[in-house]
């Protein structure tokens, strides 16, 4: 089944849009005709093989990467990246966070408050930091983290925030136990605040059902419907071998995607 627009309930109004996406890599193909859409209040999981393009489908619907075709709408408006007042109503957490040498953890939060005018309490931020484990470190410098620990920085980031739409690639590899049980609660909190939630997984998710599942394998993207998903992963079934690319082609998470014309 095609996810050709938004889910009609009560509560939710459609938070974003992709029509007939497609992109690649010189000639070879990473995906094409990818059509589906997120409900406000709604958390969609995205499943399937390394090398299938989730990273680079995150990077367009982020407005990090042009697709070759097709369309992204953002609550309702067409969407590249180029407005700033969009960019804001989302935030992306890519499979590996970057962070600036010179900042240490603090001044990275404030940094990125500034940056969006303000838009969270540091309050919020505060919390985040506890929830994590952070708020010891705050004063060091990401460089000196764990590669667990920057991802949590990069949630507390993301989180912090308070986006509309909220995209996570692979989130959960990178953490310990604890720290996925308090991401799963913390995304929970996020739907019911209104937020759409994208994540990319391989493994089961604690505690957190999605409301939809996708899964992109073999250049295509199909949006699968389940009334129980037992941790959100065991209905996808196996999945099929990785999508090869060209000789000398990027990594699908590396590069920039062609676009027609």
């Amino acid at each position: 089944m095609r996810g050709e627009g938004c889910a009609k309930t009560d509560r939710c109004g459609c938070a974003l849009r992709v029509s007939g996406l497609a992109c690649r890599y010189a000639a070879a193909e990473v995906f094409a005709e990818a059509s589906f859409s997120l409900d406000q209040g709604s958390i969609s999981f995205l499943v399937g093989p390394n090398g299938a393009g989730k990273s680079t489908l995150f990077r367009c619907l982020a407005g990090w990467t042009r697709p070759y075709a097709g369309a992204v709408e953002l609550f309702g408006e067409p969407f590249d990246g180029s407005s700033r007042e969009q960019r804001r109503e989302i935030a992306y957490v890519p499979d590996v966070p970057s962070f600036y040498d010179d900042l240490t953890t603090q001044e990275h939060i404030r940094f990125v408050q500034q940056a969006n005018g303000g838009l969270s309490a540091d309050g919020l931020a505060d919390d985040l930091m506890d929830a994590f484990g952070l708020s010891a470190h705050r004063d060091r410098y990401p460089s000196a983290y764990s590669r667990g620990m920057r991802q949590k920085l990069a949630l507390v980031i993301a989180l912090a925030a308070m986006p509309r739409l909220l995209l996570l690639d692979e989130p959960y590899g990178p953490l310990d136990p604890g720290a996925a049980e308090v991401l799963s609660s913390l995304l929970d909190g996020a739907r019911s605040s209104g937020a759409a939630v994208l994540v990319s997984c391989h493994h089961g998710v604690p505690n957190l059902k999605p409301d939809q599942l996708l899964r992109l394998a073999d250049g295509s993207l199909e949006v699968v419907e389940s009334d129980g998903f037992a941790d959100g992963l065991s209905s996808v079934g196996p999945v099929s071998a990785p999508l090869a690319t060209a000789p000398g082609a990027p990594g699908v998470s590396d590069g920039v995607c062609a676009r027609r014309g």
